[in-house]
């Protein structure tokens, strides 16, 4: 087993994303009993036996894979007969979107089994003296040696619709040819995956999440929510109304998105009187996207929030999100006013409800709060919307950064205490500024701002 000194300079050397957040998060998200149906499928059970070598768990966005994907990481994480190595894609994060940081990820969980598997991965890290960074190709061949010697290998992996360069990570999965390893994955059958994984993986091996079990999952919800839940028990709601709710989104789900239900649910829990709630029952939006419509209709805090995050090139912190709502641009009077700043930082959801989350990460032995969208349709269904185009996005997103910026005045103690996410206020927060925010690809704020003056005014003159 590799000594604790030596693990501790090869992960920092490798550097892999943590999955560990994501399952965390599926794990608070997840109904208990929610995915029970899969692990009793004759298909699922087949696989862990080893009669399928690979499955494909399919279904539209919203369906819930990734829970069901910590669902079956849970349950084989209770068997000690093997090795379960996990990982999962992420569209809100850089670090988790491509093959390579699939491959560092897997390494350093392999390198945990120790022994050979260990030892391939010293060699790895001897022979780029510790410090120059392995390619794609020297990872991959190390992570198909690792494996080889690590005895039966179960792999999850989550989410391949939001990894970038889907076609290298589609190469490296039909190159699996390791007769102790076995695969379930997860994903949207988007048209390269569909046909790809068709083939590797033979038709029969691809399983849809199908109305039935969703039906089933979305009622287990529902019931919960309404029994359990402060917002529904604390209202001593009358048996009409929580048949009514049951019955309309329970029973009457038709294999609709389990997001859309769980949304359409939590939308209850804010009605005032029953008169809201029976009203809400005739107007149930249809989809997500008549979801993710109604939740930004006329708020324009929320939209600018959110088109931060769309075009974000690394997720806003806590304390920034908070900073952006705190600062005006829009109606008089208008800059940064501490007075607005929200009492606690976690009402921030409250703007944008179901549409964003607070996620707890760890990077380079820190812990922080981030603010990160709910879920890939969200930026999806966004970035189909005018205001949350390249360059519309672009203007709001710089105007506040200088708006901000631009009121910061006062004592060196007074800009510490009030302007929380400035140059000069705490070092380990990072500064808000909009050449972190927008993409790498963009354009630097200066060329944004001699550019756009005109568009943004004069908000700093």
């Amino acid at each position: 087993m590799a000594s604790d000194h030596r693990f501790a300079k090869v992960e920092g050397w490798l550097s892999p994303p943590d999955y560990s957040t994501n399952a965390n998060l599926a794990r608070e998200r997840r109904h208990p009993g929610t995915g029970t149906w899969l692990l009793n499928s004759p298909a699922f059970r087949e696989w862990t036996v080893g009669t399928r070598w690979h499955l494909w768990l399919y279904g539209l966005a919203g369906a819930g894979k990734t829970i069901l994907s910590t669902t079956i990481l849970d349950h084989l994480l209770q068997i000690d007969t093997h090795t379960t190595l996990a990982f999962f894609f992420d569209f809100n994060d850089a670090r988790k979107q491509k093959l390579e940081n699939l491959l560092r990820s897997l390494a350093v969980q392999l390198y945990h089994t120790g022994n050979e598997a260990a030892r391939r991965l010293d060699s790895l890290f001897t022979s780029h003296d510790g410090r120059r960074q392995p390619d794609t190709n020297a990872l991959s061949a190390c992570v198909d040696t690792m494996i080889q010697t690590a005895g039966k290998v179960f792999i999850i992996i989550d989410a391949l619709d939001e990894c970038i360069g889907r076609e290298e990570l589609l190469h490296w999965i039909g190159g699996l040819r390791s007769s102790n390893t076995q695969l379930v994955v997860t994903g949207r059958p988007e048209a390269d995956l569909r046909c790809k994984i068709s083939l590797l993986f033979d038709k029969c091996n691809c399983v849809l999440r199908n109305k039935k079990v969703v039906n089933a999952d979305i009622r287990a919800y529902v019931t919960a929510t309404l029994e359990q839940k402060p917002g529904f028990v604390d209202r001593n709601l009358s048996q009409d109304i929580l048949d009514r709710i049951r019955d309309k989104i329970g029973d009457g789900a038709d294999g609709m998105q389990v997001l859309t239900q769980v949304m359409n649910i939590k939308s209850f829990a804010r009605c005032l009187s029953p008169k809201d709630i029976k009203i809400a029952l005739r107007s149930l939006p249809r989809d997500l996207n008549e979801t993710y419509y109604r939740m930004v209709q006329n708020k324009s805090s929320a939209i600018r929030l959110l088109q931060f995050l769309v075009h974000t090139r690394r997720p806003l912190t806590l304390p920034e999100a908070v900073e952006v709502i705190t600062t005006e641009i829009n109606q008089e009077p208008r800059g940064f006013n501490v007075k607005r700043r929200l009492f606690q930082a976690a009402d921030i959801l409250r703007y944008c409800p179901s549409l964003v989350i607070i996620a707890e990460v760890t990077n380079d032995a820190e812990t922080v709060d981030e603010l990160h969208l709910a879920h890939f349709s969200v930026k999806e269904y966004l970035l189909e919307q005018a205001q949350f185009d390249l360059e519309s996005a672009s203007i709001v997103i710089t105007k506040t950064c200088l708006t901000y910026l631009a009121d910061i005045r006062g004592s060196h103690s007074t800009i510490r205490s009030d302007f929380r996410s400035g140059t000069f206020a705490d070092p380990r927060v990072p500064a808000l500024r909009a050449a972190d925010v927008l993409r790498p690809e963009r354009p630097t704020v200066g060329e944004m701002w001699a550019g756009r003056r005109e568009a943004v005014g004069g908000c700093c003159d």
